[in-house]
């Protein structure tokens, strides 16, 4: 797959064909961007045509609204997921005040047609623009018979609708296990191992910490079955997030991962957790003798929760 950043206004030819173009936010790529592209898919399957997914490098709500969006998925992360999807292109538009100025048909001629749009795949809750204009009901007036449009209706899971608002919900509130039905895989964080206060290490329970996108969506603090992978290998772990209230430290919120089996440095290195499980809360405790019993209590229920899950 390859990854290509634009900034309107297009210029040349981007493909020698027609392409077959997803369009979304795309943010978490859950089940329901899934069935979408799968749908993309095949039409772009069926007609021997590249598929070609747009998504945005920034939430239009930063731009529209200027305000703080958290994400489910860096581009990294979205990029991985898309590339297991099968598609041939991601293009990430720079999302800037030109181009949230586009009106509706301007954004069709000047970003579809341009792109060279055979067919044209989005969800029903789409929009290009204003939403009372800029919407799936009105797109086949703007597109004038120069592309097919597949409307893709909402999507749920156990009559849950499934969205990237419901998601973040459930990660906020600990509940891994709707945020992975709902995604179809674990909730993951990607970073870099960090330099930590070595807390873990005096209690025997070394500690990676993670160093991570400041505005991914951070998951309850708490304790959390997880599996962490550094050096390319994956380890059940259990992971914190919290503010070491222990160690009388409420200032910054740490997220620290016990990799079973695992007691290397690896400052620096890549490090990926996948949430799977809240254990419990954060606790104070009286002493540090006292946080050690618990760890290895967490320990204990955490790696007979994967051995049940094996």
């Amino acid at each position: 797959m390859h990854i290509i950043h634009l900034t309107y206004p297009i210029g040349e030819k981007l493909f020698p064909t027609n392409i077959i173009l997803a369009l979304g936010f795309f943010d978490g790529v859950h089940l329901g961007h899934q069935q979408l592209i799968k749908i993309a898919k095949k039409k772009a399957d069926d007609k021997h045509l590249p598929l070609v997914v747009m998504t945005f490098d920034r939430h239009p709500k930063e731009v529209y609204q200027n305000s703080q969006v958290t994400y489910i998925d860096n581009l990294g992360e979205k990029a991985y997921k898309m590339q297991k999807l099968g598609v041939d292109y991601l293009l990430v538009m720079h999302f800037n005040e030109q181009f949230c100025q586009l009106t509706a048909q301007e954004f069709v001629d000047n970003i579809v047609v341009k792109l060279g749009a055979d067919t044209v795949v989005a969800g029903f809750d789409y929009t290009y623009g204003p939403k009372d204009i800029a919407n799936m009901k009105n797109f086949p007036k703007f597109a004038r018979g120069r592309f097919e449009i597949i409307d893709v209706p909402k999507q749920s899971y156990d009559g849950q609708k499934i969205g990237s608002t419901e998601i973040k919900k459930a990660i906020t509130a600990g509940q891994m296990d709707l945020a992975q039905k709902l995604l179809g895989a674990p909730y993951v964080m990607s970073g870099t191992v960090g330099h930590g206060l070595r807390n873990g290490h005096k209690l025997g329970f070394p500690t990676a910490n993670l160093v991570w996108d400041t505005n991914k969506v951070v998951p309850k603090v708490g304790v959390y079955a997880t599996r962490t992978k550094i050096k390319g290998q994956w380890y059940d772990s259990m992971t914190s997030v919290g503010y070491n209230v222990t160690i009388n430290d409420n200032k910054k919120i740490f997220i620290e991962s016990n990799l079973f089996g695992f007691n290397e440095e690896a400052y620096d290195e890549d490090m990926v957790i996948k949430w799977y499980k809240y254990t419990r809360g954060e606790i104070k405790f009286a002493n540090l003798n006292e946080l050690k019993m618990q760890m290895k209590q967490d320990e204990a229920e955490i790696k007979a929760y994967f051995a049940q899950r094996n």
